[in-house]
Order: structure tokens, then sequence, then C-alpha cells
């Protein structure tokens, strides 16, 4: 009986042993788990944040084009009037119907650099 008594001692700390390996085990992926859940929902959130704020600048600079586009033909309009009066326009002026050109381009080609964006979501 004694050695019976011993044998079901050693097996009994055996299982507790492994029975203990595989709650560490469970924790550890249980732990991996939320810290990957909680890696991918920042990274989702970040990414929506960030796709908004750039929905938001394309619609800006959509409009400052527009604006540009305006001053544009009204310079147009201005030279036109100007060169029929037989005057010059101030290079006031026409520096800043330069200017509103240079800006359309401007926001033209920042609008693509946000498609760009778009597409790496």
């Amino acid at each position: 009986m004694n050695t019976q008594s011993r044998v079901f001692k050693k097996l009994a700390e055996v299982e507790k042993v492994e029975l203990s390996v595989q709650k560490v085990e469970l924790a550890l992926v249980d732990d991996f788990t939320k810290a990957f859940e909680k890696a991918v929902s920042g990274d989702s959130s970040t990414g929506n944040a960030l796709i908004s704020a750039l929905s938001k600048a394309e619609g800006k600079y959509k409009a400052i084009i527009n604006e540009y586009e305006n001053a544009i033909k009204l310079g147009d309009k201005a030279t036109e009037s100007a060169k029929n009066l037989g005057v010059d326009l101030p290079s006031t002026l026409k520096n800043k119907i330069l200017s509103s050109k240079a800006g359309v381009k401007e926001a033209r080609t920042l609008i693509g650099k946000i498609n760009q964006l778009y597409s790496a979501f």
C-alpha cells in the first residue's frame, strides 16, 4: 500500500503540473488576443479618422479651386476691359491673377496626392 499511495501521489502531482501549464498557455493566448484586438481597433479608428480628414481636405480644396476660378474669370474680364480702354492693369492685379492660376494648379496637385493616399486604404 505504501508504494501504491506514493504512485498515486506522484500521479496527482503530475496532473497538477500539466493543468498548471495549460492554464498558463491559455492565459498567454488570452493576453495575446486582447493585445491584438486593441491594436486592430486602434489601427482601424486611426485609419477612419485619416480618411475623414482627407475627405474634408479634398472638399475644401475643391471649393478653393472654384473660388480661384471665379477670381480668374473676373481677372480675365478686367484684363479685357482694360485692353479695350487702352490702359494697362496694375501689376498687383496681374500678379494676383497669376497667383490664382498657380493656386488652382497647386490645389489640383494636392487633390491628386489625397487620392493617392486614399488608395493606400
